[in-house]
């Protein structure tokens, strides 16, 4: 079991680390000026050598790589002139005449835009974005195996016709267009009887200027969100549930008189849940990574809508900062589908 955890925490940071690079190496590359966009047209030729001094920004591409990488390491031997240190949040290990050794926590930069740390922008915007990817594969989840399990157990019936037809059409929609589709029905149409508004995010402002939660926000992306992964769970439910269901074990349940239900919760969830179990931690993953359309739409201040605006304003920094957030989230995401794997499964077991 730990050698397991270990290999894939190494394959998760070696992930990490090659989409660092990559990203590091397109967007240092690209013709734009890191100065300008902090400080404008106006500023003085001192500051801007002072930036460029600051971040190396006056040497060559993989010198400036280099130094990023050093600025996420949370250990680093530093020159004790360097000007990064009064941006880190650090404990000196050993300090040196001359240069020091640190442990400090990965600093992702300055944004651009606002001049704030690019991780403390990523840290406020993330909350929301995980209610509303639990929210949205939670009710998935449950339409989902319902529909499922009553395709496959009705097999070929009228129920199993629609449920189909519901999933093809449910997952042929676009996110942006099932976002537009909820907000014209549900608030603009049926806005005086649904009370739902068509933006907001989860945590709003009131008249007094006091930070409050709106529930009611997280209604219509929910729906909009959840659409395409209740179509997938259901498929995958049924193709995994009518292949458990040829099985002569399932015959012989059926034989001794067996209800649905007790079928269902005995024979077809353990022997069928695999499938689904990798179908439900992708989809989590890609909603938890930012769901960019529907949080657009909906004004919903999230990672998705962080990101879209970042790239909008080409802030490098806080770019960097999302596009590790979601690279990480995957890593975490799949390494906990495989111990549920083992759990729903006893015949899946890890070796040291």
């Amino acid at each position: 079991m730990i050698w397991f955890i270990l290999k894939k925490l190494t394959h998760g940071l070696g992930s990490i680390i090659l989409i660092i690079l990559v990203l590091s190496f397109i967007l240092f590359y690209a013709p734009i000026d890191p100065v300008r966009m902090s400080f404008g047209q106006r500023s003085d030729e001192e500051t801007i050598n002072l930036f460029k001094q600051k971040y190396y920004l006056d040497k060559s591409l993989g010198i400036q790589i280099f130094h990023f990488f050093e600025d996420l390491s949370p250990l680093q031997w530093v020159k004790n002139n360097d000007l990064r240190l009064e941006d880190y949040k650090k404990q000196f290990i050993f300090k040196g005449e001359f240069s020091s050794l640190i442990i400090k926590k990965p600093y992702f930069r300055k944004s651009f835009a606002n001049g704030r740390p690019a991780w403390d922008l990523l840290i406020e915007a993330f909350p929301s974005t995980l209610v509303l990817a639990i929210s949205s594969i939670l009710i998935a989840i449950i339409l989902g195996l319902c529909l499922g399990f009553i395709a496959s157990i009705h097999v070929n019936s009228i129920w199993d016709r629609l449920i189909l037809a519901f999933c093809s059409i449910s997952y042929s929609i676009p996110s942006y267009v099932s976002s537009l589709l909820v907000v014209v029905f549900f608030a603009y149409w049926l806005g005086d009887y649904t009370g739902l508004p068509i933006q907001g995010s989860l945590y709003e402002f009131n008249d007094e200027g006091d930070l409050r939660l709106e529930l009611k926000n997280l209604i219509l992306p929910v729906v909009a969100l959840g659409i395409r992964p209740v179509s997938m769970i259901a498929q995958m439910t049924r193709v995994s549930c009518l292949d458990v269901l040829s099985s002569d074990f399932i015959r012989t349940a059926r034989s001794k008189g067996i209800t649905n239900i007790r079928l269902v919760q005995k024979h077809l969830i353990p022997n069928c849940i695999n499938p689904i179990l990798t179908t439900i931690s992708s989809w989590f993953a890609s909603l938890l990574a930012g769901s960019f359309f529907v949080e657009f739409v909906f004004n919903y201040k999230g990672l998705g809508l962080l990101t879209i605006t970042s790239l909008n304003q080409f802030d490098i920094p806080l770019i960097m900062a999302c596009c590790v957030m979601i690279v990480i989230l995957f890593v975490i995401v799949n390494l906990i589908t495989d111990f549920l794997y083992s759990f729903f499964d006893p015949r899946i077991k890890f070796y040291d």
